[in-house]
């Protein structure tokens, strides 16, 4: 790497307490190098071989890339790719710049882990292993740059909200670096919000609350695969796993008004986004509402295990939705924002849209019935 690319400072990401970045291109590509090639690749090989399915010795690796592919408001990310006999295997690099990055970096690890021991849904990336690279800047102290290794999505991408200035709407756009950035149509919006909305449902607990929580669309949490107009969605970080309600009880009622909760927040914190990812906050249309209760039933009638025992069938829930006034919607509503946390941005946003929200959520319980 020459000399001049290897001191550009990386685009804005992980801030310290401080407001420096003080990463650089070289010496940060460097320290993640720094951690694969330990024990002589040995947790590379360890990794390479649950992907590939058998035992990986260091003479087949042919090549290792390593890029920089994110920088997010929690971490750095690198891709690696690694040729082996000739068949490349990606893998993600969670990276945490920053002191306070670190203990969230070591908790998102042992969720993903954890998670994936516990379900076997194959949404969520494999983790494989973590440690620290060392960063070493010419002139400067050495520190060490803790991260992660896991399965990298190949093919899957953001996607955010869009400002359409010809049609004059906000749109789903989906950034393919392979290919220009496309619009999703109002048929793959709709699998989209379906397929977010049914993860999301599969890894909710309803006998002690526990659910994947918080999520965003601006923070590229979900990505997602177009291929000949078919979209496949992917979660790609888990934040936090846990009960969400303060409710003491478990008995039934308390059950069915935290699941009736975690449904409504799904409904509304599906369609908000960023601008972009990055600007101001903004409002789905219609159709992300119709994909996200249909995404709901459905992660209701394909989960299984524990955290189903006793459940209602799904049919019954969507019953008992369907008998609710829109002034014991709006009560939940209530209930819903003392349970679960918005920006004022966000509640600004509710503030327009929350009415008409009820109203049409009403209208396609009622008809789907």
């Amino acid at each position: 790497m020459e000399a001049e690319v290897r001191a550009i400072p990386l685009p804005a990401g992980p801030h310290g307490k401080d407001g420096e970045i003080a990463l650089r291109y070289g010496p940060y590509l460097e320290a993640v190098h720094h951690l694969l090639l330990k024990d002589d690749y040995q947790k590379l090989l360890q990794a390479l071989g649950s992907r590939l399915s058998r035992v990986v010795s260091v003479e087949e690796i042919d090549c290792l890339e390593i890029r920089s592919e994110k920088h997010g408001a929690f971490y750095h990310v690198a891709r690696v790719d690694v040729w082996v006999s000739g068949q490349k295997v990606s893998f993600a690099v969670n990276v945490a710049a920053i002191p306070e990055a670190r203990n969230q970096l070591a908790r998102d690890f042992r969720l993903l882990e954890n998670l994936n021991k516990r379900y076997n849904y194959q949404f969520l990336p494999n983790v494989y292993f973590k440690g620290a690279g060392s960063y070493r800047e010419k002139g400067k102290p050495a520190k060490w740059l803790h991260m992660f290794v896991a399965e990298w999505f190949s093919n899957f991408h953001e996607f955010h909200l869009h400002r359409d200035e010809v049609r004059g709407s906000t749109r789903v756009l989906l950034w393919d670096p392979d290919r220009a950035s496309v619009y999703l149509s109002e048929h793959q919006c709709q699998e989209l919000y379906r397929q977010a909305a049914r993860i999301l449902t599969l890894y909710y607990d309803y006998n002690n609350f526990k659910q994947i929580f918080p999520w965003h669309h601006a923070a590229g949490d979900f990505v997602l695969k177009e291929d000949q107009g078919k979209v496949d969605v992917r979660l790609i970080t888990i934040r936090d796993y846990g009960a969400v309600v303060d409710f003491t009880s478990r008995k039934k009622a308390a059950k069915l008004l935290g699941l009736i909760l975690f449904f409504l927040h799904l409904t509304i914190q599906m369609r908000i986004d960023r601008l972009d990812g990055v600007g101001q906050v903004v409002w789905a249309e219609d159709h992300c509402l119709q994909g996200t209760i249909a995404g709901f039933f459905a992660g209701l009638e394909q989960g299984e295990g524990g955290s189903r025992k006793n459940i209602p069938q799904a049919k019954e829930i969507r019953k008992l939705f369907c008998r609710f006034s829109r002034d014991e919607w709006l009560q939940l509503l209530v209930k819903m924002f003392s349970n679960y946390k918005f920006s004022q941005e966000e509640l600004t946003l509710l503030s327009h849209h929350g009415d008409t929200h009820i109203d049409l959520l009403i209208d396609l319980l009622v008809s789907s019935e």
